[in-house]
C-alpha cells in the first residue's frame, strides 16, 4: 500500500494555482501534482470525501498520463495546427478544420477529395506520434499497476469499464432500426441521397441539415437561448455561439450554454475539486439537457418561434442519436482498442481507421459522455413528468437544476439519477427518448 499523499491542503492549494493558467507550462511548473507518487497517495487517502479524493486522483491520474506522452503530444498539436490537407475551399486547411470544411461544402465530390486527404495526411503524419504517445501513456499506467491508461483513470475515478460497455451496447442493440431509419430520412431531406449511399465524409453535412438552416437563424437562436437562460435565473453562465451553421451549430450553442450554466452555478464556498474537478458526467449532462432542447416541440414553438417543429425534431433528434451511437461504440472499446466496425454499425457508413487514431490514448471522455447522456435523461423525464412539456419555461424546474449545480461535484451521477426516480444510470432510457423522438 503506497504512503498517503502528506500534505493534502498543500496539494489543493496548488491545484487552485495550476488551474489559473493550464497548460503545457502549467504541466511543467506543477508536475509534483502528476508525479506518480502523487496519484498513488491521492488514490490510497483515507479520511477525506471519497468524491473528492476520486476527483483529485483522476486530475493527478490525467496529468500523470498527459506528461509521460508530453513530447509526442507538443509534435501531435503542432501538425494538428499545421495546414496539411490539400483541397479546402480556401486552399490547404490544418486537420482541425476539416469537418467545418466538409460541413460547408455542397459538393460530395469535392467533401470526397478533402476526406481523402485528410486521411493521408492522418496516415503519412499522425500515426506514428499516436502509437508513440498511446505507448508512452500505457507504459506508465502499467507502471501504476493498471492494465492500460483508460484503465487507470478509471480505477482511480471509481468507474466500471466493462459496466460502461454494456451501456453502450445496450444503446447500440437498442437503437439499430431507429438510427437506420432516420439516418436514411434526413440523408435524403439534407443531401437528396439515401442513406446507403453516403461515406464518413458526408456525415458533416448531414448533421449541419442544410435544408433547415433556413428554419434557424442564429439572431433567433441567441435570442431563444437568451430567453431561456433568463428563466433558468442564471446572472452568468454566457457562452459563446457555435461557429457551425444549421442544426449542428443549434445543437453546439445550447450544449456550450448548459455547460456554462452549470459552471457558474457551482457554490464558491466548495473546495477546488468540488468546483472544478468534480465528475465530469455532471457538468456535460446540462449540457446535454439543454442540447436536447432542439428536439422538443414545445421549445421550437414556444421560445424560438417555429411555426412548424417537426423537421427541426427529427434533425435534431436523428443528429444527436448520430453523436451518442457514435460515443457509445467508442466507450464500448475503452481499454480494448478501437473497432472501426463497431463505428460503422454506430454510424451507418463505413468508417475510416485513421479517424479513431486518437482512441488508444485513454482518453475517458466517452465514458463520461455517455453517462452524461443516461443522467440528462433521467433529469429530462423528471423535468417532464414533474413539470410538464413546458418544463424549461417553469421556474421551480429551473430551480431543481440551480440546486444540482450549487452542490457541483459534490454529488453522484448515479445518486442524482435515483433519487429522481429512475433506478440509477440507465441507457434504457436514451433508447426510449429515440424511439419517442424519431419512431
Amino acid at each position: 500500500m503506497p504512503p498517503p499523499i502528506p500534505d493534502l491542503d498543500g496539494y489543493r492549494s496548488d491545484v487552485g494555482r495550476y488551474l489559473e493558467a493550464p497548460g503545457p507550462a502549467a504541466d511543467a511548473a506543477f508536475a509534483h501534482l502528476f508525479s506518480a507518487a502523487a496519484v498513488a497517495g491521492l488514490e490510497a487517502y483515507e479520511g477525506g470525501d471519497p468524491r473528492r479524493m476520486r476527483a483529485l486522483a483522476r486530475f493527478a491520474a490525467e496529468g500523470h498520463l498527459r506528461l509521460a506522452s508530453a513530447d509526442e503530444m507538443a509534435g501531435i498539436h503542432e501538425l494538428l495546427r499545421a495546414p496539411l490537407v490539400a483541397g479546402g475551399r480556401d486552399g490547404a486547411v490544418t486537420l482541425g478544420e476539416v469537418d467545418a470544411q466538409l460541413a460547408a461544402e455542397p459538393d460530395r465530390e469535392r467533401r470526397r477529395e478533402l476526406q481523402g486527404a485528410r486521411l493521408r495526411a492522418l496516415d503519412q503524419h499522425l500515426r506514428g506520434p499516436m502509437s508513440d504517445a498511446a505507448l508512452r501513456r500505457a507504459d506508465a499506467a502499467r507502471a501504476l499497476g493498471a492494465a492500460s491508461a483508460a484503465a487507470l483513470i478509471a480505477r482511480v475515478a471509481g468507474l466500471d469499464l466493462a459496466a460502461l460497455a454494456d451501456d453502450a451496447a445496450r444503446v447500440l442493440d437498442g437503437t439499430d432500426d431507429i438510427a437506420a431509419r432516420s439516418l436514411d430520412r434526413v440523408a435524403r431531406a439534407s443531401l437528396g441521397a439515401p442513406a446507403s449511399a453516403l461515406e464518413a465524409a458526408d456525415l458533416p453535412r448531414l448533421t449541419r441539415a442544410p435544408d433547415l438552416e433556413a428554419d434557424l437563424p442564429p439572431e433567433a437562436l441567441a435570442a431563444a437561448v437568451g430567453r431561456t437562460r433568463e428563466v433558468m435565473g442564471s446572472r452568468g453562465g454566457g457562452a459563446r455561439a457555435s461557429s457551425a451553421a444549421g442544426v449542428a451549430g443549434a445543437l453546439g450553442t445550447l450544449r456550450e450554454t448548459g455547460a456554462a450554466l452549470a459552471r457558474a452555478g457551482v457554490s464558491p464556498r466548495l473546495p477546488t475539486e468540488s468546483r472544478a474537478l468534480g465528475d465530469p458526467s455532471l457538468v456535460l449532462a446540462h449540457a446535454v439537457v439543454m442540447e436536447g432542447l432542439l428536439a422538443e416541440p414545445e421549445w421550437l414553438r414556444r421560445v424560438l418561434g417555429t411555426a412548424d417543429p417537426e423537421p427541426i425534431v427529427v434533425g435534431a433528434a436523428a443528429a444527436r442519436l448520430l453523436l451518442l451511437r457514435a460515443g457509445a461504440a467508442t466507450a464500448r472499446g475503452l481499454g480494448t482498442g478501437p473497432d472501426p466496425d463497431l463505428m460503422s454499425r454506430a454510424v451507418g457508413v463505413a468508417w475510416p481507421a485513421e479517424l479513431s487514431l486518437a482512441a488508444d490514448l485513454g482518453d475517458l471522455a466517452p465514458a463520461d459522455e455517455l453517462r452524461a447522456r443516461m443522467l440528462a435523461a433521467a433529469l429530462r423525464r423528471y423535468l417532464r413528468e414533474e413539470h410538464g412539456e413546458r418544463w424549461f419555461l417553469d421556474p421551480s424546474a429551473a430551480g431543481l437544476l440551480r440546486e444540482l449545480w450549487l452542490e457541483g461535484g459534490d454529488l453522484e451521477p448515479a445518486t442524482i439519477a435515483r433519487e429522481l426516480g429512475s433506478t440509477g444510470l440507465d441507457a434504457g432510457l436514451l433508447v426510449a427518448e429515440a424511439v419517442e423522438r424519431l419512431g
